[in-house]
């Protein structure tokens, strides 16, 4: 894939700068992409554990699979 117009004029952009300007954008730039991705937490399937248990409440489960049986006839 090539490059865009605007990436090319970064690139002759920063080609232009001194050498210590050019470490500190790549370092700006190690900095944020280690942030973004540090900041995704992760989540465990056992965080939904009690969602949507108010759903549930007050109905029998035996009622309700006897329900959906007389569904399938």
């Amino acid at each position: 894939m090539g490059n865009t117009g605007l990436e090319q004029d970064l690139q002759s952009e920063i080609r232009e700068l001194p050498l210590h300007y050019q470490r500190k954008i790549l370092d700006i730039i190690r900095l944020m992409k280690t942030e973004c991705r540090t900041s995704i937490k992760k989540h465990d399937i056992l965080e939904l554990k009690g969602c949507g248990k108010d759903l549930w409440k007050g109905t029998d489960a035996q009622e309700y699979v006897r329900i959906l049986r007389n569904e399938w006839e």
